[in-house]
């Protein structure tokens, strides 16, 4: 699948996410058919908030998405290593990186005098409003994967793997893209 068709499909999974009205349903039949491997069509890179579930936010089902999930969404040297293994393994052609409303982890980056850790690599925005940091946040998460690492670089430049970044808002579903990789 290609990444405009792999966004797409995501697109209209949130918006009757949004709607109220999903589609995605798991029964046994769709269970079985990912017995032998699987096929993701996107990977998402998300917060560990439990609010924030892509599976149903997407409304996609078993097996349609490869989640790796961090306080904070940030792609760790684990993470990445997972994303490429969706990528080189997998075939996977679009990664997407999931921020939220309400981020505690960017809330917690933002606020406290000691910020250590994880919460170290979170990318604040220049202005202190939460709602620009958590953007911001996701978007920087971009280059941060790119930073670490040269296979799914080569795969963005060579138009095979197409990255965006979005924030999910809580309160109505909505998934909003902030920033994408061009794809050549």
């Amino acid at each position: 699948m290609t990444p405009d068709l792999a966004l797409a499909e995501l697109l209209a999974g949130n918006q009757r996410f949004a709607q109220g009205q999903p589609t995605a349903a798991n029964p046994i039949e769709e269970r079985t058919k990912h017995v032998a491997g699987q096929a993701p069509v996107a990977a998402v890179i998300r917060c560990a908030d439990s609010r924030v579930a892509p599976e149903i936010v997407f409304d996609q089902p078993l097996g349609n998405l490869f989640v790796c999930g961090v306080a904070g969404n940030i792609p760790t040297p684990e993470i990445v290593e997972s994303i490429e293994y969706a990528v080189a393994h997998l075939g996977t052609t679009l990664i997407v990186v999931m921020g939220h409303s309400n981020c505690g982890a960017v809330t917690a980056a933002l606020t406290s005098e000691v910020v250590d850790g994880l919460f170290a690599q979170v990318a604040l925005a220049p202005t202190p409003d939460l709602d620009d940091c958590i953007a911001h946040n996701a978007e920087q998460g971009i280059s941060t994967l790119l930073n670490r690492s040269v296979m799914i670089e080569e795969a963005v430049k060579n138009g095979l793997v197409q990255i965006v970044a979005g924030v999910q808002d809580i309160a109505t579903g909505n998934f909003e893209l902030v920033a994408q990789t061009q794809l050549n």
